[in-house]
C-alpha cells in the first residue's frame, strides 16, 4: 500500500469555538478549550460590530493598510485585523481593544508573515491566523499554532484567482483528482485553501505547498466535526484540517491547528498484562500563494 499524504481522522475532533455576531460553529465555553476559536463573516458585518471603528492599528498595520489599492481592499484589511483581535480576546477573556497584533518577517524584517498577539495586562497570548478575500474575512485563534484561509469562488464572467498560478502548487495526484471532479474550479480552490491553512499553521512558505500531497482527500467538503489528520513535511507534529462549513455564499475556506503528539512511553508487558504497542500515527504531508492574511 502506497504512502498517503493525508488520512481522515476518525474521531470527532476538537470543535471550534465561535465569536458572537459572526458566522461559525455553535458557541461553547472557551476556558480550557482545546479547539480553535473560528470566525468568518462578510467585511461589512464585521465593520458594523461594536468596537470595529474604535480599535487602533499598529504602525506596521498602518503601513500595510496604506499599500491597499482600493477602498474595498482597505475595508477587508481592517475587518480581518479586528476579527483576529476578537478571536484572540475570546481566548484571553479580555477586550479586543487590548489585543495588539505583530507581524515581522524573520527573513527581511518586513511587516508581514505569521501574526503574533500580545495582550495588555500580561494575559496569555494565543496563536492567531487571519485571511481576507473580496469582501469576506476570517480569523482563528488557538492555544497551538493555527492557520486559516478563505477564498471567494469566481462568478461566471468575473475573474478569480489565476488557475495557472494555483496549479503550480499542485502535485500530479491532486491535479488528476481535480480534473476528475464534477466541479474542477471548486475543487482547485478547495485544495488551495486547505494547503494555505496548513502552511500558515506550520509557518512554512509557499515552496512547501508544492510538495504537500492532499490527493487522498475528497474534493468535496469534509463532514462537520470530522477533521483530516495531516502530516506536513518537516513539521514535528500532525495537524487537524477542517473545511469551513458555515461561511458566506460563494466562499470556500479551511482551518488547520497543530495537534500535540502524546510522547511514546513503553510499558512493561509484565506490569500491564499486555503487549506494549505504539499507537499508529497518521501519514504524511500541504497549501497556496496568497498575498492576503498571514501567508509567510
Amino acid at each position: 500500500m502506497r504512502d498517503t499524504a493525508a488520512q481522515r481522522h476518525r474521531g470527532a475532533g476538537e470543535r471550534p469555538d465561535t465569536v458572537p455576531g459572526v458566522r461559525g460553529p455553535a458557541p461553547r465555553p472557551v476556558a480550557g478549550a482545546a479547539g480553535p476559536t473560528v470566525a468568518v463573516a462578510d467585511t461589512r458585518d464585521v465593520l458594523a460590530l461594536p468596537g470595529a471603528q474604535a480599535f487602533d492599528l499598529t504602525p506596521a498595520e498602518t503601513l500595510r493598510l496604506a499599500d491597499a489599492r482600493t477602498e474595498a481592499a482597505r475595508a477587508d484589511f481592517v475587518a480581518a485585523h479586528y476579527l483576529a483581535r476578537l478571536c484572540a480576546a475570546r481566548r484571553t477573556g479580555g477586550s479586543p481593544l487590548d489585543v495588539v497584533l505583530h507581524q515581522l518577517c524573520p527573513h527581511c524584517g518586513g511587516p508581514h508573515g505569521r501574526p503574533r498577539v500580545s495582550a495588555r495586562g500580561g494575559a496569555p497570548a494565543p496563536e492567531i491566523s487571519l485571511s481576507y478575500a473580496g469582501g469576506v474575512v476570517a480569523a482563528a485563534a488557538a492555544d497551538r499554532p493555527v492557520g486559516i484561509d478563505v477564498e471567494r469562488l469566481p462568478r461566471r464572467g468575473v475573474p478569480g484567482r489565476d488557475s495557472r498560478a494555483l496549479r503550480r502548487f499542485l502535485t500530479p495526484g491532486e491535479a488528476a483528482s481535480i480534473r476528475g471532479s464534477p466541479a474542477p474550479a471548486d475543487a482547485l480552490l478547495r485544495v488551495w485553501v486547505r494547503k494555505e491553512a496548513l502552511v500558515k499553521a506550520t509557518g512554512d512558505g509557499l515552496p512547501v505547498m508544492a510538495g504537500l500531497d492532499l490527493s487522498d482527500l475528497p474534493c468535496g467538503p469534509s463532514a462537520p466535526g470530522r477533521p483530516y489528520r495531516i502530516r506536513v513535511p518537516g513539521s514535528p507534529v500532525p495537524h487537524d484540517l477542517t473545511d469551513l462549513a458555515d461561511v458566506p455564499s460563494g466562499v470556500i475556506g479551511a482551518v488547520a491547528v497543530a495537534v500535540p503528539e502524546v510522547p511514546y512511553r513503553p510499558c512493561s508487558p509484565a506490569a500491564s498484562g499486555m503487549r506494549s504497542l505504539r499507537s499508529p500515527g497518521p501519514d504524511e504531508p500541504i497549501d497556496t500563494p496568497s498575498d492576503q492574511g498571514d501567508t509567510p
